[in-house]
C-alpha cells in the first residue's frame, strides 16, 4: 500500500537509519548488535553495517526503498549519500527523506 504526497507516490514503508548512523541510539544489548570492542564502534564499522542494510532494503523496499534521515541521526545522511552514490543508485529508484533543525552533537560518543 502506498501514500500519497504532494502528488508524488511514497512508499508505506521505509528504512529508519537512526541507529545505523547513530549507535547511542542502540540502548538495549548494544554489545551483541554491534560489538564491545573498541573496533566494531568505528565509524568505518557502522558505514560498513548501513551499507549491507541498505542493500538488502534495496532488495526487499519495493517497487522504491525510502530512506529516512536526519541530523539527529549521527552520520545517516553521510552513510546514505555515500552509499547511493557508490552503487549508482540514480534519483528514480530511491526515496529519501530528512528534516532539519538540529545540529548533531554526539560526537559518535555512544555512553
Amino acid at each position: 500500500m502506498m501514500i500519497t504526497h504532494s502528488s508524488e507516490i511514497l512508499p508505506r514503508i521505509g528504512l529508519g537509519m537512526a541507529a545505523l548512523g547513530r549507535p547511542g541510539y542502540i540502548n538495549l544489548n548494544r554489545g551483541a548488535v554491534i560489538g564491545s570492542t573498541p573496533e566494531s564502534r568505528t565509524v568505518e564499522a557502522m558505514k560498513q553495517r548501513s551499507d549491507n542494510v541498505m542493500t538488502l532494503a534495496m532488495s526487499l523496499l519495493q517497487p522504491l526503498p525510502w530512506f529516512d534521515c536526519a541530523r539527529s541521526y549521527g552520520l545517516s545522511e553521510k552513510f546514505v549519500g555515500e552509499y547511493l552514490r557508490e552503487n549508482c543508485v540514480g534519483k528514480d529508484d530511491v526515496y529519501v527523506s530528512s528534516k532539519w533543525g538540529y545540529t548533531y552533537v554526539a560526537d559518535w560518543n555512544v555512553e
